[in-house]
């Protein structure tokens, strides 16, 4: 199987294209507010310039390096009861796996996501930007998708069980940041609690 980065389908999607959220808000200026919404206590991520790309961070689409079933089996079996279809949020349960030519026509930076920022954590004492090490050039011919989360993942996913918090979802998971929109065109969704290979 072709490796893939991961996103989820937005709820209410606008056509068959992700767009970085800065450029929703020509497209679909009322899904940009509702997108833009998430970032409630965490405001500073949207100030944030991505280095060594020059662009902000939501002007990237931000692209998982793990197939969110692994996020959905970790939350199962912390006893978290991860939800098959959220009924509210951002997004819909559904994911798309994208083939990596079909965001390398853009700039993409591999963003390593180790330490905790205010984006991962909006209530607490974190800093308001990640370290600029973090990111690096994308190599196609070294990326390999994860296979699980990683221990800082579930160790967060721990510390917001014992605090009584919602996680977030991909605190701590290695993203693809891609700045250009993402042609989803004839890819079929697949549902986050559905291991890969079953449908993909």
């Amino acid at each position: 199987m072709a490796e893939a980065v991961y996103h989820g389908v937005p709820r209410n999607m606008v056509g068959s294209v992700l767009y970085p959220l800065n450029q929703l808000r020509a497209i679909a200026p009322d899904q940009y507010t509702f997108q833009k919404s998430k970032y409630a206590g965490r405001e500073a991520v949207l100030d944030y310039r991505i280095p060594g790309l020059g662009v902000l961070f939501n002007d990237t689409v931000h692209c998982s390096a793990l197939h969110p079933y692994y996020l959905f089996r970790a939350r199962h079996e912390l006893g978290l009861d991860p939800s098959a279809r959220p009924a509210s949020g951002w997004l819909t349960g559904l994911i798309y796996a994208i083939p990596l030519e079909r965001i390398l026509i853009h700039p993409v930076v591999w963003y390593s996501g180790k330490t905790l920022w205010i984006n991962g954590s909006p209530d607490d004492d974190v800093p308001l930007e990640p370290p600029a090490e973090e990111f690096e050039p994308f190599d196609p011919a070294r990326y390999h998708e994860l296979s699980a989360p990683t221990e800082l993942h579930l160790a967060y996913l721990r510390t917001m069980q014992v605090r009584g918090r919602r996680p977030l979802t991909f605190v701590h998971i290695p993203h693809v940041l891609v700045a250009g929109p993402i042609d989803v065109s004839g890819l079929e969704p697949i549902p986050w609690d559905t291991p890969p290979g079953n449908g993909l």
